[in-house]
């Protein structure tokens, strides 16, 4: 019977052959890194810096094709501020979880080092928000990709981000966000990152 090749990203179990007078000993999952692949940019993309060879990390749900960027916004860099107040509604100094419309998170893996991964947003709002829940962050740039097709490239400065809220682009009239699409890698042993989307 052909044995299936392991899928990137996922859990391998081995098993180890049973020893006389015991049962199957089960050894700890160890996680198969995908191959590196060089990021793959669109006509018109606005960063200088020659792409990084980085692991795509697959949608974690594809229910929809993702729209591809058409047309590049002037970019920005991001601020780094970080944001500890979260005021109540009717308030626009912080984050507000009663004007929250959509939200996602990624889990970073230190042995994966620079990833690439898109999360669907689909939602309309006003302002972006990148938290880091766990460990430290450092990211590249963050593509953030309307529905029509219009794109802007948020650019990161080349340090690390502890846990905390930021604001990632202030998109000033509500428009709806098709997707972000972000290169990013832990300088920890783990991390988890969240995107927020509020009115």
């Amino acid at each position: 019977m052909p044995v299936r090749p392991p899928v990137p990203g996922r859990l391998v179990v081995p098993v180890r052959p049973p020893v006389p007078g015991r049962a199957g000993v089960v050894a700890p999952p160890t996680r198969v890194v995908p191959p590196r692949a060089p990021v793959v940019t669109y006509p018109g993309w606005p960063l200088k810096v020659a792409p990084r060879p980085v692991i795509v990390r697959p949608p974690q749900v594809e229910v929809r094709p993702l729209v591809p960027p058409q047309m590049f916004l002037p970019p920005v860099v991001f601020g780094g501020v970080v944001v500890n107040v979260r005021p109540g509604p009717g308030y626009d100094r912080g984050f507000s979880r009663d004007s929250l419309v959509w939200q996602d998170h990624v889990s970073l893996y230190a042995k994966d080092d620079w990833t690439e991964f898109s999360l669907g947003c689909n939602a309309l709002g006003a302002k972006l928000w990148y938290e880091v829940l766990v460990g430290r962050v450092q990211a590249d740039w963050a593509e953030v990709v309307y529905e029509n097709g219009e794109a802007q490239v948020v650019e990161f400065p080349k340090h690390t981000l502890g846990p905390g809220m930021y604001v990632l682009l202030n998109i000033g009239e509500g428009r709806r966000v098709d997707h972000i699409r972000m290169v990013a890698k832990t300088t920890s042993h783990e991390a988890r990152l969240r995107l927020w989307m509020a009115r």
